[in-house]
């Protein structure tokens, strides 16, 4: 349970919350741009599975799991950047100048 622990930490930390009523070691994180992102703690393989959007990615590795929830928050600032400037572009059209 030594590694299933350390996991629990990292994604305590990492702003999930566990799971109620479940089986599984299963925690949910809310993403304003990917929705929910959940993590079950694997013994067989020792690691996380993590499904965002209906894809699962599994580590073992807090280095790389560290580089993936970058990488989510990466592309979310893209996307919300590209939101903005869409949003803002209409604005600009409205105004009689």
């Amino acid at each position: 349970m030594k590694n299933g622990s350390m996991y629990r930490s990292y994604l305590l930390q990492n702003n999930f919350w566990a799971k109620k009523n479940s089986n599984f070691l299963t925690f949910i994180r809310h993403d304003k741009c990917n929705g929910g992102i959940y993590a079950t703690i694997k013994f067989d393989p020792k690691g996380v599975d993590i499904i965002v959007n209906g894809e699962t990615f599994f580590f073992n590795n807090f280095d790389k799991l560290d580089g993936f929830f970058a990488q989510l928050e990466h592309s979310h600032n893209d996307f919300e950047r590209i939101l903005n400037r869409k949003t803002m572009s209409r604005k600009l059209r409205t105004l009689k100048i």
